[in-house]
């Protein structure tokens, strides 16, 4: 009788706080809606150093003169935007009055500090600097991309390709080539996430016999193709990206699609987290330590609990501070990068350690009390059943209704 009342009183606890989680993530998201922009002054600078002078011609764009006297004009110095790993991307780009790039710069970005530090030491900028509004401006065309930066880099590319031609078209008065459409990205990594999600789910069923085969097959491709070959596990930031509205195009940007939409599909349907159990490649590692250390350490209960919500706090505090700074990678604390592509912080590698010292002992620890995405997957069970719960409350209220005789 206690048991269940104490069960009782848990479940409304947590259904309170969720209520409240939710009130939160809902104003850090308006206090980011109205964050200034940033001021472009500096960035026009940058973009074109030897202008001495820039004078506003348009929303955003600035006609660039190299002294005091109008009939020494440079050219045109304007921003385009397009979305990168980590939301979208803004660059200042100077425009000659021939088309030609001058000069560009970053004036706003959301990607994750490792990977775009490999761009900007990279010859990616340079390589775009002489390029003309008619040149396709496409990785893997005319302009080479930097391995394991692949976003960002697709973003800079675009984005300096949509600010030349609006030059060239609005201000230069140039006929344009036609903009090149983008072609749906079905891979060798996007085939095996389809054939990954089809395992799990044939996994699942009640008379498969092999379900522990099946799933450790799913892990080590898991932990091969999206981590050691791709890296591609899925992280915070793309929750961040889909909470302020950063949606990429869908045809560049198909494999999260694919990823994301087939865990919210299968979370709905049967109440079964899909990806995490079955084919996160950081998952997969850690049980691979697992049985090396035999990984029998049981955390004691209160340990447990306050582990587990030290973990839904950090991941409330990585949501929040996203939204409110409108960067969704900004607060990611993952580990990924630095053990699948040895890029990442000092404190990140110091993490990984203690994380892979630990799977040693303790069965999936970064999953259990770190990983940001387990409090948003505990979320949606949630919600998925409370809503269930009530659906089902009100079934018999309504068959009472429907044949009780009119007044």
């Amino acid at each position: 009788m206690n048991h269940g009342r104490r069960r009782t009183n848990s479940r409304r606890l947590e259904r309170i706080l969720a209520v409240v989680a939710l009130g939160i993530i809902v104003v850090a998201w308006v206090i980011g809606s109205f964050r200034a922009e940033a001021d472009l002054l500096p960035f026009l600078e940058q973009a074109l150093p030897e202008a001495s002078r820039f004078e506003a011609v348009g929303i955003g764009t600035y006609a660039a003169w190299d002294d005091q006297s109008r009939e020494s004009l440079m050219g045109y110095v304007t921003t385009g935007k397009a979305h990168g790993y980590g939301g979208e991307m803004e660059v200042a780009v100077a425009v000659s009055t021939e088309g030609v790039i001058l000069g560009l710069v970053v004036v706003e970005q959301r990607e994750t500090v490792a990977f775009l530090r490999r761009v900007f030491r990279s010859d990616l900028l340079d390589s775009l600097r002489g390029k003309t509004y008619s040149d396709p401006l496409a990785l893997g065309n005319d302009v080479d991309g930097v391995t394991g930066a692949t976003y960002s880099c697709r973003a800079i590319t675009d984005s300096v390709r949509k600010a030349t031609r609006k030059v060239a078209s609005r201000n230069l008065k140039f006929s344009l080539p036609p903009e090149p459409v983008p072609k749906v990205q079905f891979g060798f990594p996007e085939a095996v996430l389809v054939a990954l999600f089809g395992l799990g789910i044939v996994g699942r069923l009640r008379r498969f016999k092999y379900k522990k085969t099946a799933r450790w097959v799913s892990m080590l491709v898991g932990l091969a193709v999206l981590g050691f070959v791709y890296n591609m596990p899925l992280t915070i930031v793309w929750i961040n990206k889909l909470l302020l509205g950063f949606w990429p195009t869908w045809q560049t940007h198909l494999y999260w699609f694919i990823l994301i939409g087939g865990i919210l599909f299968i979370y709905t349907i049967d109440n079964k987290n899909p990806y995490c159990e079955w084919f996160c490649p950081f998952g997969a590692a850690q049980e691979c330590l697992g049985i090396v250390g035999g990984a029998k350490v049981r955390v004691p209960r209160q340990a447990h609990n306050l582990l587990r919500w030290g973990q839904r706090s950090l991941a409330l505090a990585a949501i929040v501070i996203a939204l409110i700074f409108r960067n969704p990678g900004l607060s990611s604390f993952e580990v990924f990068g630095a053990f699948f592509r040895l890029i990442g912080s000092n404190y990140q590698f110091a993490l990984l350690g203690i994380v892979l010292v630990a799977s040693l002992f303790i069965r999936r620890p970064w999953c259990g009390y770190l990983c940001p995405l387990r409090p948003v997957t505990d979320l949606i069970r949630l919600i998925r059943n409370w809503i269930k719960e009530l659906w089902l409350k009100a079934r018999p209220r309504q068959s009472v209704s429907s044949n009780t005789p009119g007044v």
